[in-house]
């Protein structure tokens, strides 16, 4: 901790936040000589939620409206974070999920969206949340009967924190989607990827016509993307001023 305030103290404020907590994770390397410090707590959370996958596929594929449950469902995921500023419960987040409406809820243009898009960028967050995601994702196959022609997940290059790398994806069988593609971003060390925030990455999401950004860390860097949909729970009291909703809150959000 006390190196982490050390390193804060020569910030450059124009940082988006993620790339504050690529240069605690930065540290947090260095001090402990591990340049993965947080994969065993990755390889838990993913097979945390591999565990209760079964149950919530039922709990999709019973539901009067699958998309929209599984949607709820992939917002829940989110309560899945290591640097959140609070830690919500994921039993009571998915309880929480099938029995209140979502504080923003977009639902029928993402729908309409899912339904005519050919090409989907899907911007994960972290570990154990992907599942939801996968979840998510095959239900958007089912209810399409039809594959997208892409479909690309976008994660980080290099370890930081809990953020789902390359092999969180395999480990899950996300890269068993029809024609899917992983590519990868920045961690904040060099040759891991561009920059989160490059002309590169948004060259990427200008070339789909479904673009997806999940969790809070891509809502604080794209949210002044156009025509994008948010899926997140509001984790910080920033976020809920910035979001226009209250702390805790699950949330479809269509940029318009």
């Amino acid at each position: 901790m006390i190196e982490v305030v050390k390193s804060l103290q020569s910030i450059n404020w124009n940082l988006i936040p993620i790339e504050l907590a690529f240069l605690v994770n930065r540290v947090i390397t260095e001090a402990t000589g591990n340049p993965d410090p947080f994969k065993e707590l990755r390889r838990k959370s993913n097979d945390m939620a591999l565990k209760i996958y079964p149950e919530l596929k039922k709990v999709v594929e019973s539901s009067v409206d699958r998309l929209e449950t599984a949607i709820r469902l992939s917002a829940a995921g989110n309560s899945i974070d290591f640097g959140a500023y609070v830690q919500p419960d994921l039993h009571e987040s998915v309880q929480r999920a099938m029995r209140e409406p979502l504080s923003i809820n977009d639902y029928e243009e993402f729908r309409r969206r899912a339904l005519e898009a050919e090409h989907m960028i899907y911007f994960l967050d972290n570990a154990g949340e992907i599942v939801f995601d996968k979840l998510l994702i095959e239900t958007m196959l089912d209810v399409r009967s039809k594959p997208f022609k892409s479909i690309t997940l976008v994660v980080k290059g290099g370890p930081a924190l809990g953020d789902v790398i390359p092999e969180d994806v395999r480990y899950v069988g996300l890269d068993k989607l029809p024609n899917t593609r992983i590519k990868c971003v920045s961690n904040g060390v060099e040759g891991t990827g561009p920059s989160m925030s490059s002309e590169v990455v948004r060259g990427w999401i200008r070339e789909h016509g479904l673009r997806v950004f999940k969790g809070q860390a891509n809502f604080e860097t794209y949210d002044d993307e156009t025509d994008s949909f948010f899926i997140l729970m509001v984790k910080c009291p920033i976020v809920a001023r910035a979001i226009g909703a209250p702390m805790g809150s699950l949330i479809l959000k269509h940029s318009r």
